[in-house]
């Protein structure tokens, strides 16, 4: 793989930025606000394995377990109301290491983009919020951009590819989901995945795991020798 890596694609949510806590209280809290606070241990089991894949995944998985009356876009848009509110009010932060570890990626001009699950809006409030600019200009992709069409289909990770103008087996992808690892090897990306609760099951299916980007220098110096 030395030398042959020439971009590199980063999710969003649990890879970019720590929103795994704030994720979770926003589906409980909506539930909640619907008058359900118990929950099946397969309703658990199937939200665990659907971390990453969206809001059109999880309200299918609450349609199908609650029988909301709500058509799934109805339901999307409810939750997406809540998780604006919510990103805009609670802190978020970088998962550690990423601004020191994208300034060593710029320095060695490798390209960078931002392919994520979440909608637009969502997207934009978190760029606007942790000025995404400075580090990815206008390369940053929702599955919206791609007719909704969300991991773990390999379409977004393309869409980026394509952007960015790199062949997909150039590139290198960040992630922390099981959806997300799935997708990036259908697109036929290396896969860098960052590990957490989740995934721990299924983090062979990595070519790298890391606990943070201190750790990611490393694999960069792997790839890349002058």
């Amino acid at each position: 793989m030395k030398n042959k890596i020439k971009a590199i694609i980063f999710d969003m949510d649990g890879t970019i930025i720590n929103t795994e806590g704030l994720w979770k209280k926003i589906i409980f809290d909506y539930l909640k606000n619907r008058g359900i606070t118990k929950y099946t241990p397969a309703f658990l089991d199937r939200m665990k394995n659907s971390s990453g894949g969206g809001l059109i995944n999880t309200s299918t998985i609450m349609k199908e377990e609650f029988k909301f009356e709500e058509s799934i876009p109805e339901l999307v848009a409810q939750k997406t109301l809540i998780s604006l509110e919510y990103m805009q009010k609670y802190p978020i932060q970088f998962i550690n290491g990423f601004p020191e570890f994208h300034k060593t990626l710029k320095e060695k001009f490798i390209p960078t983009g931002i392919g994520t699950n979440s909608n637009i809006k969502t997207l934009e409030l978190i760029s606007n919020k942790l000025n995404f600019k400075n580090f990815f200009g206008s390369n940053m992709y929702s599955m919206e951009h791609v007719g909704n069409i969300a991991k773990p289909n390999p379409a977004i990770f393309l869409h980026v590819a394509e952007k960015l103008n790199i062949k997909p087996s150039q590139c290198l992808v960040f992630e922390d989901s099981i959806t997300g690892f799935k997708a990036a090897k259908a697109a036929g990306m290396a896969l860098v995945a960052i590990k957490n609760k989740f995934n721990k099951d299924v983090i062979h299916h990595a070519d790298f795991a890391i606990d943070d980007y201190t750790q990611a220098h490393a694999i960069i110096e792997k790839l890349y020798t002058k």
